[in-house]
C-alpha cells in the first residue's frame, strides 16, 4: 500500500497548543505569516485527479477501511481540524515533498489532489488549502492542515478547531499518469507556500506520552514562560510529542529564555531552526 500516513494518530485534541501566561521571559505565539491574508483565496489549481493512483484507491489504517470518493464535487462539511507539523515526515501520500508552510492539507475521504477552501468558524478566517495527503486518521477529525494553514486559520496555538471545508472544482486538463496508473510527480500541483524565513525554538524533551509532554509544559507556563509548543512527531518511526518554545523573535529573548531554563533545572534543552 502507497499511503503510509502513520503520522496521522498522534494528533489529539490535547496535543497541540501555544499557550500564553504573562512573565519576564515569555514569547509570542506566531502571528499569521506575511502573504497568508486570512481572506485570500491562495493560488491553488489541480487536474481531475487520477483516480487509477494508489493514493486513490481504497485502503486500510489501523484495521480501518477508508474508500476515497470518486469526485469532490458538492463536497461540503463541518467538523473539527487538527494540523501537523515539521516532525511528521517528508513526503505526503501522493509522493509529494511535505512542506509544513505551505498551505496543505490531509483527508481521509477526498480524491487527491483537490483543493479546498478552509473556514475557521471560531474567527471567521478563511484560506484555500491544497489537499494531497491522507488523514487524520483520529476519531472526530476531519481534515489534519498544515502549520502554514493552521497559523494563517488563527488555530495552530490552540491546536484543534471548528472548520467548514468546502471542495473547489479541478481544471479541465488531467495529471499524466505513468503506464501503471499512477501520477507522475513532476504533473502533480504543489500547494501554494508561506514565504518567511527559518524561525528558532528552543525545545525542552521529547515524550513518548502525550501526558508527560503536557505535564513539563504546564510547568513552563507556571515559570512565566509563554509561547509553548507541543509538537507531534515520529522519531526513527515512533511517535513523540516535542516540547519547544518559540519561535524566538531574537537573540535577546532566546536569551534571556535561556536563562529562565536554566534556573528552572532544565540542561538538556537545544535550539532547532523550523
Amino acid at each position: 500500500m502507497a499511503i503510509r500516513r502513520v503520522r496521522h494518530i498522534l494528533y489529539t485534541a490535547a496535543g497541540m497548543g501555544t499557550l500564553a501566561l504573562g512573565g519576564c521571559a515569555g514569547v509570542a505565539p506566531p502571528p499569521p505569516a506575511a502573504g497568508a491574508s486570512p481572506s485570500s483565496s491562495a493560488a491553488c489549481a489541480t487536474p481531475a485527479p487520477n483516480l487509477r493512483a494508489a493514493y486513490n484507491r481504497p485502503y486500510h489504517i489501523h484495521g480501518r477501511h477508508y474508500a476515497p470518493l470518486s469526485s469532490s464535487t458538492g463536497y461540503a462539511v463541518r467538523g473539527m481540524a487538527s494540523w501537523y507539523g515539521w516532525e511528521s515526515g517528508s513526503t505526503t501520500a501522493m509522493g509529494t515533498p511535505f512542506r509544513p508552510r505551505a498551505f496543505s492539507a490531509a483527508s481521509r475521504d477526498l480524491p487527491l489532489p483537490t483543493c479546498a477552501r478552509v473556514t475557521n468558524l471560531s474567527n471567521g478566517r478563511s484560506i484555500v488549502v491544497l489537499v494531497n495527503d491522507r488523514g487524520p486518521f483520529v476519531d472526530g477529525r476531519v481534515m489534519d492542515l498544515s502549520y502554514g494553514a493552521a497559523n494563517a486559520l488563527g488555530m495552530a496555538g490552540q491546536g484543534t478547531a471548528p472548520v467548514r471545508i468546502v471542495a473547489l472544482a479541478p481544471a479541465a486538463t488531467p495529471p499524466a499518469s505513468t503506464a501503471g496508473g499512477t501520477s507522475t510527480v513532476a504533473s502533480l500541483p504543489t500547494a501554494p507556500e508561506i514565504s518567511v524565513p527559518s524561525q528558532s525554538f528552543l525545545q525542552t524533551g521529547a515524550f513518548r506520552q502525550i501526558n508527560n509532554a503536557t505535564r513539563e509544559r504546564g510547568r513552563l507556563l507556571k515559570a512565566g514562560i509563554h509561547g509553548v509548543l507541543i509538537v507531534p512527531g515520529l522519531v526513527q518511526g515512533q511517535p513523540y510529542y516535542k516540547v519547544q518554545i518559540g519561535p524566538l523573535p531574537d537573540g535577546i529573548t532566546a536569551v534571556k529564555v535561556i536563562a529562565e531554563l536554566k534556573q528552572m533545572g532544565f540542561h538538556d534543552f537545544y535550539s532547532v531552526e523550523q
